[in-house]
């Protein structure tokens, strides 16, 4: 049974009770009231009110866009050659330089393995110069200049094998793989996706009609899962996107328990704005015929219909920007049955 159903009951009861009110009348008196309809007439019909207060009320818009990983990165293939070991899966963690992949032999890709061969010999042939060097044999100029050359030949391979080896651009975690062992991504093909996912990004494509609702730091949340996870306005841009004429939004999300994950798409509610003025609970609205309205309660106790104008909304209470003044007593339950004029009886 729901809160209206109750009072209701509570209401019609309140009534009822009336007709058992005074037993010890006077007989000669006039007829009681012995219906509803005549108890409600004489005593007035049952209503919980409030009073409208001036108070701040919080503006919720709400937003969709898709999460995206902080300092999202691409692992991109260096060579043409096919896949022949994938070291990684979506969820894996991996640090920087980490070796997530490893081509496949052909023949081709044999730069490395040259360059391996010559740095073996180079570094075999300096050891025999320093051995002459030591007899007096050889000068002090020959032996930097093998030096040098050693030097380049091994940066020369470091650069052959980073090439020949798929290797982790950044620490994070892999938030996509798009090929499998035996492919071939083909050279600058993008193998996967990496991202920090302590914070995530939420990227919203705004009108021109609603940016000026987002400032700076202004509170977001994002329910997923039944738990709400709280971000903050991180990026609001100058200019609209020339292609989609939209303002690409950023709101910066905590995600230590990686409740949010790349690729998601949800709806935000952004704290817009803050409005003071004259408030009142949802269920006071009355709508008809396209028109807003309130019951309140006159000097004289009798349920008056006034027209108003509605403003800022939340989950439990409503502006009323024009029609309404503080102080009024506003129906809240039992408006239902009143007509203008009829006498209110007010209950808790």
């Amino acid at each position: 049974m729901n809160k209206t159903v109750k009072t209701l009951l509570t209401l019609a009861t309140a009534s009822m009770l009336l007709v058992a009110c005074n037993p010890k009348e006077d007989k000669a008196q006039t007829k009681k009231a012995t219906t509803i309809e005549e108890i409600q007439k004489e005593k007035g019909k049952p209503a919980r009110v409030v009073k409208a207060a001036t108070a701040k009320i919080t503006d919720l818009r709400k937003f969709s866009g898709s999460i995206e990983g902080m300092q999202q990165n691409k692992i991109i293939c260096k060579m043409g050659d096919p896949l022949a070991k994938i070291n990684i899966q979506v969820g894996s963690s991996v640090k920087k330089d980490q070796v997530v992949a490893e081509y496949l032999f052909t023949g081709d890709n044999t730069q490395y393995q040259q360059l391996q061969e010559q740095v073996a010999v180079q570094e075999k042939a300096l050891a025999r110069i320093r051995e002459l060097h030591e007899k007096g044999g050889i000068s002090q100029q020959d032996i930097e200049q093998a030096e040098a050359l050693l030097k380049i030949n091994k940066m020369n391979l470091e650069t052959a094998r980073r090439a020949s080896l798929i290797l982790a651009p950044e620490a994070g975690v892999v938030t996509e793989l798009k090929f499998q062992v035996g492919q071939t991504p083909g050279q600058g093909g993008v193998l996967a996706t990496i991202a920090k996912l302590d914070k995530v990004i939420l990227k919203l494509n705004v009108t021109s009609q609603d940016i000026g609702y987002f400032k700076k730091g202004a509170q977001a949340t994002v329910t997923v899962a039944g738990e709400q996870v709280k971000g903050k306005v991180s990026l609001i841009p100058l200019a609209a996107d020339p292609m989609t004429r939209f303002f690409p939004v950023e709101v910066t999300f905590d995600n230590k328990k990686k409740k949010l994950l790349p690729g998601m798409y949800v709806t935000a509610e952004l704290d817009a704005r803050e409005v003071n003025g004259i408030v009142i609970p949802n269920e006071a609205i009355v709508y008809r015929n396209g028109v807003n309205a309130v019951w309140t309660v006159d000097n004289e106790g009798k349920a008056r219909r006034k027209i108003v104008k509605l403003g800022v909304q939340t989950k439990h209470d409503i502006q009323i920007a024009e029609g309404l003044e503080e102080n009024e007593t506003v129906i809240v339950e039992g408006q239902s049955r009143m007509n203008d004029g009829d006498k209110v009886l007010v209950v808790e």
